[in-house]
């Protein structure tokens, strides 16, 4: 196994182990052990799950004795490189803590969501919900124009209410890398497919209605829909409308949760934070493109 096998290996264990808990341990029988560093052992079952985890998603096959000695061989480095840090009282450090506490919340917060998808996103009730919210499903056809000033997107909603031409205004003036050079075209979309603000607008229109500004994390658009599409029936769904249900799902199990929480929030000092604007210098040209834009519940 080559140097850069091994630390993606042991960079993955550092993660699993986490999720599943200490691999080491102390065992009462000798016989059981794998291997025994400075006293921690390593059992033959849990090197057993942890091979055939591996192996299950694709990280190697271990299966073989060269392979069980390659697994065995990265599992004792992590354990001498564990034992190291402690000798040196690493996790003492605050910033150590801190990381090991943020990947103990990642794993309980996969833990929750995985168990919400298996006792509830049936395929019985994932239908149940769709054919419940049916409408919300609909297709899109939109173009847009994305500008980056509220007075640039007036002063083409001006042209285009004295007859512009939406598609040739598009291409002149839309900020979008992705669809300006289609006049604007984003092809059909759902509605949790585009940010919030964005769909709340697309989904109001009307056929052939264009919007005023509409601003959302990428500027100011003027919408125009195009074409608009009925629901499909639940057995049509693709594999990835399927997802995008389980999403949605999801999101409202998180949002029941949330308004059981007693949840307060210093508005005063969310807004005293600030943050160091990115770095776009090693950015391509152009900005996010709407064609694929993050989703937002």
């Amino acid at each position: 196994m080559s140097l850069k096998q091994m630390i993606a290996l042991v960079s993955f264990l550092t993660l699993s182990i986490v999720a599943q808990g200490t691999l080491f341990s102390i065992v009462n029988a000798a016989e059981d052990e794998v291997a025994n560093i400075n006293g921690a052992s390593i059992s033959s079952d849990e090197f057993q799950k942890r091979m055939e985890r591996l192996t299950r998603e694709g990280q190697g096959n271990f299966d073989t004795a060269e392979g069980k000695e390659e697994l065995l061989d990265i599992l004792i480095s992590r354990e001498v490189l564990n034992q190291e840090g402690k000798r040196l009282g690493l996790d003492k450090k605050k910033e150590v803590k801190e990381r090991i506490e943020e990947l103990t919340k990642e794993v309980m917060i996969s833990e929750v969501v995985n168990q919400i998808a298996a006792e509830k996103l049936t395929d019985a009730e994932m239908k149940k919900y769709y054919n419940k919210n049916k409408a919300e499903f609909k297709e899109v056809r939109a173009s847009h124009i994305l500008v980056k000033t509220e007075e640039e997107a007036k002063e083409i909603k001006k042209k285009l209410d004295q007859g512009g031409d939406f598609a040739a205004l598009a291409k002149e003036k839309s900020t979008d890398p992705g669809s300006a050079p289609r006049g604007g075209d984003l092809g059909f979309f759902t509605k949790d497919r585009m940010v919030k603000a964005f769909s709340d607008a697309a989904f109001s229109l009307k056929v052939n209605e264009i919007s005023k500004p509409v601003q959302s994390p990428f500027g100011f658009h003027i919408i125009k829909v195009v074409e608009t599409k009925d629901a499909k029936n639940f057995e049509e769904l693709a594999p990835a409308q399927l997802q995008n249900i389980r999403g949605t799902m999801i999101n409202d199990e998180i949002d029941q949760l949330k308004e059981k929480a007693k949840i307060k929030i210093n508005k005063n000092r969310l807004m005293q934070i600030s943050s160091v604007p990115p770095d776009h210098s090693m950015d391509g040209p152009g900005e996010h493109s709407m064609s694929d834009p993050p989703s937002e519940k």
